[in-house]
């Protein structure tokens, strides 16, 4: 149940409505180094501040096939990806690390250099809603 509430007040804050509290919220990043090798790191995001992110114009809500398998690639923009129901689906960076994304996590992607090899995506068993929130 905390974790509904957790991204609740997120979504609160990414579309601009004040939160309840001040609550801390895990935030999985993959980011690309000099080299073009990507990695995860889990940051801690206070989601009752402003964290210098932009507002974003608009999101995008989204439906990950049960069987979705992406190849690697790096992100387009600057995003945070939300999982919003079904049982989530895992990143796997160049640097051979791996993070689950069930129902409730966050992720930013920053992996945005087009020459970095980037990251891929499989579902884990079953469709997933996820919402992306470009940022600048």
């Amino acid at each position: 149940m905390r974790q509904v509430l957790v991204i609740t007040a997120v979504v609160g804050v990414v579309l601009g409505a004040a939160p309840q509290e001040s609550t801390v919220q895990p935030v999985t990043r993959i980011y690309s180094d000099a080299d073009g090798e990507t990695h995860i790191e889990i940051v801690m995001m206070d989601v009752g501040r402003s964290n210098g992110f932009s507002g974003a114009d608009t999101v995008h809500f989204y439906q990950y096939a049960a069987d979705m398998n992406a190849d690697w690639h790096p992100t387009p923009r600057r995003q945070f990806i939300i999982t919003l129901a079904g049982p989530g689906y895992e990143v796997e960076t160049s640097d051979g690390s791996v993070a689950q994304l069930p129902p409730g996590s966050v992720l930013l992607l920053e992996d945005t250099d087009p020459t970095c090899r980037g990251h891929r995506a499989r579902a884990l068993g079953g469709e997933t809603l996820v919402m992306f929130v470009p940022i600048n």
